[in-house]
């Protein structure tokens, strides 16, 4: 899964990289803002896309002076369906969080890093995901928590997740400092307290 392009689990072609654009907002967009916000699509292909889409009725046209001002169609039948694929990350998100939430000892702090944090997720990216553990947290039941959540995340996005798996002793260890210094910048926490990580690291001089 490409998590900044969630639509192309269904579609690869500029249709999907629209309904992504048109999906997050309420607002109306014109031909050139679209080209704006989808940069990698030609401006031809985007006219195209919503021309396409306007006759399906899943896109709505208005005429502002010389220009259409195009937006989704909340009233289709498949509006919901495509909003709720345009929020595919929100959506990891708070199933990680669900997940690691339900082990008995969870950890302090997660979030998923790397190319998925940063919006450059392809189909053969990993998805990289930190947990940070307890001192105290029990081995056996830690370690099988995550072989269930390496399987979990792997299924849910078809992307190899890839676990970082720290103590908070671990923290203090110079090694990892390139590594928290990452998730900090780009880093995107999906368990409750966000700012743990980075409140930590102040604390422990590490900024």
């Amino acid at each position: 899964m490409e998590i900044q392009r969630p639509l192309a689990v269904v579609t690869n072609g500029v249709d999907g990289d629209v309904l992504r654009v048109l999906a997050s907002t309420a607002a109306e967009y014109s031909v050139p803002r679209l080209h704006e916000l989808i940069p990698e699509r030609s401006i031809v292909g985007i006219r195209g896309s919503v021309e396409r889409l306007t006759e399906q009725g899943i896109v709505q046209r208005r005429t502002v002076g010389r220009r259409h001002a195009y937006a989704l169609n909340d009233e289709h039948l498949a509006a919901h369906a495509i909003r709720e694929l345009a929020d595919l990350k929100s959506a990891l998100l708070s199933r990680l969080g669900r997940h690691v939430d339900g082990w008995t000892e969870p950890p302090v702090f997660g979030a998923i890093f790397g190319s998925a944090a940063r919006g450059e997720m392809r189909p053969d990216s990993d998805l990289d995901i930190l947990l940070v553990r307890r001192d105290d947290t029990s081995d056996d039941d830690w370690g099988r928590n995550l072989v269930g959540l390496t399987r979990a995340a792997t299924a849910w996005t078809g992307n190899d997740a890839r676990i970082v798996d720290l103590a908070i002793e671990d923290l203090a260890d110079a090694s990892t400092e390139p590594l928290l210094r990452g998730v900090v910048a780009e880093g995107i926490a999906f368990t409750s307290d966000a700012d743990w990580l980075r409140r930590t690291l102040r604390k422990n001089g590490r900024r």
